[in-house]
């Protein structure tokens, strides 16, 4: 995943980078870095399923939230 990918799938997820650096430890010199194509660092291959299944969590605590009501 490219940086450009990495930015469109926070904003799908609605974090920011700040926040993701939060909920998963990472560094904001890593996220500096991903962006920073010179030096040929890409998006760690961890990210995108990670991202992937936040996503998915956030729409089941939707649906659960629902069915309590």
């Amino acid at each position: 995943m490219d940086f450009d990918t990495f930015l469109i799938k926070l904003k799908e997820a609605s974090l920011t980078k700040e926040e993701f650096v939060e909920l998963t430890g990472t560094n904001m010199n890593t996220l500096k870095g991903w962006a920073t194509e010179r030096n040929g660092r890409k998006v760690q291959h961890w990210v995108e399923s990670w991202l992937n299944l936040y996503m998915d969590n956030k729409k089941k605590d939707i649906v659960i939230e629902a069915l309590r009501k």
